[in-house]
């Protein structure tokens, strides 16, 4: 049996506190209640708890994001409250790494509901951020294992969280190769051995890039390995990823079979990547024929334009007319910076952090962010 944790309240409302204690009282699943009116106090008893504390910090009267961010740093399981519920208090909130917001004053349903998923890892209720973004396209050589490994980097830079960048292209996966790792694990050896294993156990699996938030899963180092992963080995894998990280980057194979049906279908976003010129164009009409057949949702598949160059003949205006959708995002056309992160195996930023194609990667891991947050914001609206 789990210990029972302890939760550590930081709060400048008197009365808020009183309430708070009296609610969490009445819980028999929590070890010991620590409630504080002094933040820094607070903080010093936070970081003793080895980041097991379930911590509830009100930001009604803080100003500073630099002291939330030191929590979060201490704290794994955090919730955020305020007696200002905007959207814009609830984006900050999100952003700051919380795993639930609660407006006060706080109903004590709500409260014990957030406490109890945070204690028995019900991440259905508690994980609302946790996406799954999958980079596609149904045409070889239009980079998309660029994006989907400068997306990531830039997503873990951006949020603060733990990104998972996962190599499902089984059979021809490139995401190790240019990133020169050697992984002592696979995606395929995963599935069979560290499905329902403890957060510690099953992050050794991956390879962490330079002490980063980010982990990097490779493709099967076999093809006979990767002929036996059935779309049951993904769903498996994807609800075990969702328990650990905030943001899953999926890079994939440009082939349309039942694996690579049943990636698009469980991904919250789809990132149908293309380049400027008709055969890819005409492609990529065909693949959101196949998308409008599977009855996705008008938000989740996103047009980005890969290669972008602004004296092209071809026109952003062309492209969205001829496929009768937006552009989500454009990506600039930085062949040399580009080739010099593969040959050197590192991220773009690593190579030229000013230059526009790392700030592009950068943008773009904001937007797909707040995007995403503010996506979850409404369910507060409801």
């Amino acid at each position: 049996m789990q210990n029972k944790p302890v939760v550590i309240v930081l709060d400048k409302n008197e009365n808020s506190r009183k309430v708070l204690m009296s609610f969490l009282q009445d819980f028999d699943l929590i070890e010991n209640i620590e409630v504080y009116e002094d933040y820094d106090r607070g903080f010093e008893n936070i970081k003793k708890q080895n980041g097991e504390a379930i911590v509830i910090v009100d930001i009604t009267d803080i100003d500073s994001d630099e002291f939330i961010e030191k929590v979060r740093l201490h704290a794994s399981k955090l919730i955020i409250t305020s007696t200002d519920y905007s959207t814009n208090t609830i984006v900050k909130a999100l952003r700051m790494g919380a795993k639930e917001f609660l407006p006060k004053p706080i109903i004590k349903n709500d409260l014990l509901r957030t406490i109890s998923s945070l204690i028995n890892n019900d991440y259905s209720e508690v994980y609302s951020q946790s996406k799954i973004i999958t980079v596609y396209s149904n045409k070889g050589g239009i980079g998309k294992t660029t994006l989907a490994i400068n997306l990531a980097k830039e997503l873990e830079k951006v949020t603060k969280c733990k990104v998972a960048l996962i190599d499902l292209n089984l059979q021809l996966g490139d995401v190790s190769t240019f990133l020169n790792l050697n992984p002592t694990f696979d995606v395929s050896y995963v599935i069979k051995n560290f499905i329902n294993k403890d957060e510690e156990i099953f992050l050794k699996a991956f390879e962490r890039y330079k002490d980063s938030l980010l982990y990097i899963l490779s493709d099967p180092t076999y093809i006979e390995q990767a002929e036996s992963i059935s779309p049951q080995d993904i769903t498996k894998l994807f609800n075990e990823l969702k328990k650990v990280f905030s943001y899953i980057v999926v890079d994939m194979s440009s082939n349309i079979d039942e694996n690579s049906l049943k990636i698009l279908d469980l991904s919250d976003l789809v990132l149908f990547t293309t380049i400027v010129n008709v055969p890819a164009i005409r492609n990529a009409q065909r693949c959101l024929t196949l998308f409008n057949s599977r009855r996705y949702p008008k938000d989740k598949v996103k047009i980005i334009v890969n290669r972008y160059i602004e004296s092209d003949d071809i026109k952003i205006e062309d492209i969205e007319n001829t496929l009768g959708e937006k552009i989500y995002w454009r990506i600039p056309n930085n062949y040399f910076t580009i080739m010099e992160a593969i040959n050197k195996g590192i991220c773009v930023s690593e190579i030229n952090s000013n230059s526009n194609i790392a700030n592009n990667f950068r943008d773009l891991a904001a937007k797909i962010s707040d995007d995403i947050i503010e996506k979850t914001v409404m369910q507060y609206r409801v």
